[in-house]
């Protein structure tokens, strides 16, 4: 399936539970407030921002691989100015001219296909004695909410309006995580799974993450009516299994220095 960008304004109003978690991470962070910072898949810059906010006499270097998300944050931290670099790259692929002191990332590297290539890149970025911060999904994740996601494509109700059912990102378990960041020269002070639930108040709010979110490419290949019928009829199959609008999150959490 090919790749369909972010609709980054429409992200930066739902990706609540995203924020929040990061938000968690981003206070455990142990910074002397002048670090030069890699925001690891900045997409519309919410949390780049707060990091920001971390580091009154520090810069971050905000990379995502989306135009979109780079366009919205580029507009949400014009104020900051001088102190933040923004780069269009692949994280597995990217360089810097000048090494950071870190790299944070938030709810990215799922998207990211080659893990090897990702942990060696992120690994070059860093200064000697660098670290990493990262959350991002792992096995397991969302394994009730994409099975149902499947199921209700793959009914008579909407059987043939997907060409393929593919949501996109892959997850993988914490025991080969730490072997690649090991592989890739990192020291590794924590990698674990960890179980979120994402809540959501009303099944407007639900169905807008699916579609922005979870659901972004195989819900691109439907016109608006189907796209309105299939997002409905998920949100009341939700309700009706989990007693809420929720999404059962499984996370990567990962400590580690080069």
């Amino acid at each position: 399936m090919a790749n369909v960008d972010w609709n980054a304004a429409a992200y930066d109003k739902i990706a609540d539970p995203m924020f929040a978690w990061g938000s968690e991470n981003l206070v455990k962070l142990n910074l002397r407030g002048n670090e030069r910072v890699l925001d690891a898949g900045c997409g519309s810059g919410r949390l780049t921002e707060v990091l920001l906010q971390k580091l009154p006499e520090g810069t971050v270097v905000a990379l995502d691989a989306s135009p979109k998300m780079l366009e919205q944050a580029r507009a949400k931290l014009a104020s900051h100015g001088a102190r933040v670099e923004f780069i269009a790259a692949s994280l597995e692929e990217f360089t810097l001219a000048t090494p950071v002191d870190g790299v944070f990332s938030n709810a990215v590297f799922h998207w990211v296909p080659d893990h090897d290539k990702m942990f060696r890149a992120l690994h070059r970025a860093l200064k000697p004695e660098g670290w990493l911060v990262a959350e991002f999904g792992g096995m397991g994740n969302l394994a009730r909410a994409l099975r149902r996601a499947q199921n209700l494509a793959e009914s008579a109700a909407f059987r043939g309006q997907f060409a393929e059912f593919e949501a996109g990102p892959h997850f993988e378990n914490a025991a080969d995580t730490r072997r690649r960041l090991e592989t890739a020269g990192f020291r590794v002070q924590e990698c674990a799974l960890l179980n979120r639930t994402a809540r959501f108040s009303t099944g407007e709010r639900f169905a807008s993450f699916m579609e922005n979110v979870v659901l972004r490419q195989p819900i691109a290949q439907l016109n608006a009516e189907q796209r309105r019928a299939y997002l409905g009829e998920l949100a009341r199959q939700t309700l009706a299994a989990e007693g809420e609008y929720m999404l059962d999150y499984v996370r990567v959490q990962v400590r580690a220095t080069a």
